[in-house]
């Protein structure tokens, strides 16, 4: 298992944390973090093509965006439906839900997580923009740990939201 998460060092991207309530969670992540450039996005419904445990997903999320120099810090509020964030919340409270790494392939990393008997927790696609996986690397101490593919206007926005991030230090 080891060498399939050390593969992936290469291309982290991103650390996500659950939280209860989105607007006082950047403030403390902006005053005691320095986390700049928050952008919110309201209503993500994880639903068609989307799995939670093997299952169907149906689930909506607010999401905001911000960055520490080159890392994306994500915060995520669960509005409604069970999903891996609701299960997080419950089984251990709000904080460190997952780091991320957007991959140059990201069907051959699903292959060699899979072969590395990496249990997955959750998969699917945000329109035609974006794909992602959680896989379940939890145990004490430990985090669930997602994989990203981004298509060429999905890399673009996360570029500009990073430089925006940057003017506003």
């Amino acid at each position: 298992m080891t060498d399939v998460l050390a593969d992936l060092a290469p291309h982290f991207f991103q650390v996500a944390y659950v939280v209860p309530e989105i607007a006082s969670a950047e403030d403390w992540f902006q005053r005691t973090l320095g986390v700049r450039g928050f952008t919110r996005l309201a209503d993500i419904h994880l639903a068609a093509g989307c799995e939670y445990r093997g299952q169907p997903s149906d689930c909506l999320l607010h999401l905001s965006l911000g960055w520490l120099g080159d890392t994306q810090v994500e915060l995520i509020e669960s509005v409604r439906g069970e999903s891996i964030y609701t299960e997080h919340l419950r089984d251990r409270g709000p904080g460190l839900h997952h780091v991320a790494f957007l991959v140059p392939d990201f069907d051959a990393v699903l292959e060699g997580m899979a072969r590395g008997q990496i249990p997955l927790a959750s998969r699917g696609a945000l329109g035609p923009g974006m794909r992602f996986a959680y896989f379940d690397c939890q145990g004490p101490g430990f985090s669930l740990v997602e994989i990203l593919d981004f298509d060429r206007a999905t890399r673009d926005f996360m570029s500009t939201l990073r430089e925006r991030a940057r003017e506003a230090s």
